[in-house]
């Protein structure tokens, strides 16, 4: 699955030339600087702009957006989702402000209202729906394990090498019907290249082992933090893994280590983290 990187210098440049720069106010000109300060690194600087700009602009949606992909990459989350619902306030239908929101709003566990704004998303571009492989995952962690199965399966016809949509179809399909009818019902991978997806895919289709995926999980040099990616899927669903068979000591553990030993940047690794938010609420909740 793809994996959010945070706010990009692309995203921010290409509102700088967007057109709607052409009257020059204080709050452009904050605009402009911080576009820069951001392009050359200096994050403090630029959320320091970002907010100088919110102020003289007072009822300006842009800067609210720029301001909220800068909190978004500074993973300042309630910062994020503050601004985006002031862009949403302005305009309500801005697929960015939505589509951010809800990423914001599954990183603080707020699963409901993380599904309302992807729904909200897809609503207005249902073009989408096939692509938003995170509003099934959000679907997961509300319990909406049917909606989730059937967001996974149209994944599958845009993304038909993606281990991990498998994955996430068989914890729906486990948790809506049974784990033989996720077994049956294991969304065909032909070929996932990273590692050790394979080895995952073959652990939940009753053919692999917790092993094999550990080791193949070490294979490789280390360069450019690929092992340590590599461990961190591994770690990631394994505990998924053993969730599913409710072996909670295991399954907690290795989320754990996912969450906080190999933690891995993007999307993915958020989920590691709010997994475990998830695990700890039913623990105090038995």
């Amino acid at each position: 699955m793809k994996q959010f990187r945070g706010v990009g210098a692309a995203i921010l440049f290409g509102l700088a030339g967007s057109g709607l720069l052409a009257q020059e106010s204080e709050a452009d000109l904050l605009y402009k600087r911080m576009i820069s300060a951001y392009n050359a690194g200096n994050l403090e600087a630029a959320l320091k702009l970002a907010s100088e700009a919110v102020v003289e602009g007072k009822a300006d949606a842009r800067l609210y957006l720029a301001r909220g992909y800068i909190y978004q990459y500074e993973r300042e989350y309630q910062k994020a989702i503050d601004d985006f619902t002031a862009v949403l306030a302005l305009e309500p239908n801005s697929i960015a402000a939505l589509q951010r929101r809800g990423e914001e709003y599954f990183k603080v566990a707020r699963f409901k209202d993380s599904v309302a704004d992807f729904e909200r998303v897809v609503e207005l571009e249902p073009d989408r729906r096939p692509h938003h492989w995170q509003l099934g995952i959000s679907y997961y962690y509300t319990g909406q394990f049917k909606e989730g199965m059937e967001l996974f399966e149209s994944h599958q016809t845009v993304n038909s090498s993606d281990v991990e949509n498998a994955v996430w179809h068989y914890l729906c399909v486990a948790n809506h019907l049974g784990v033989d009818e996720a077994k049956k019902r294991l969304l065909p991978i032909p070929n996932d290249t990273r590692v050790p997806m394979m080895q995952i895919y073959a652990l939940f289709g009753g053919k692999g082992s917790e092993d094999h995926v550990i080791e193949k999980a070490h294979e490789g040099r280390l360069v450019g933090g690929q092992r340590g990616r590599q461990i961190f899927y591994a770690h990631l669903y394994l505990g998924i893994y053993h969730e599913i068979l409710k072996n909670e000591g295991k399954a907690y553990d290795y989320i754990k280590k996912a969450a906080q030993q190999y933690k891995e940047n993007g999307y993915m690794g958020q989920v590691a983290r709010v997994h475990r938010i998830h695990l700890d609420r039913q623990r105090d909740q038995q």
